[in-house]
């Protein structure tokens, strides 16, 4: 690894006998298209925005509904959820009231 960055410094130092004015220009002509490499990529992210906002609007519609479907499911889970405790919490007392057994189960008579 340490000859791998030897060579490459060995590529990347100018000569001795290079002219300094080459070197500023030659700075500023990679820093100049680094720059505009830049700045085409984000011109080319903003028209793609751009372009995609007919097609979702063009999309809305469906993308509402699956928002609202969406938004309806987690509160039809929720009253789900509410519903079954309240019935396990109303099957519990009953059950204790009238001493109910299910089929396959035993009452413990030892007690009274």
């Amino acid at each position: 690894m340490l000859i791998y960055i030897r060579n490459m410094r060995a590529k990347l130092t100018p000569p001795a006998g290079a002219n300094p004015l080459l070197l500023i220009l030659s700075w500023l002509v990679m820093g100049l298209v680094f720059v505009m490499a830049i700045g085409l990529g984000l011109l080319f992210l903003l028209v793609g925005w751009i372009l995609l906002l007919p097609v979702m609007w063009r999309r809305r519609r469906e993308i509402k509904q699956f928002w609202q479907f969406n938004r309806a499911a987690k509160q039809a889970a929720q009253a789900a959820q509410q519903q079954r405790s309240q019935s396990a919490s109303n099957a519990g007392t009953h059950e204790q009231q009238a001493g109910r057994v299910f089929e396959g189960e035993y009452r413990d008579t030892s007690e009274r």
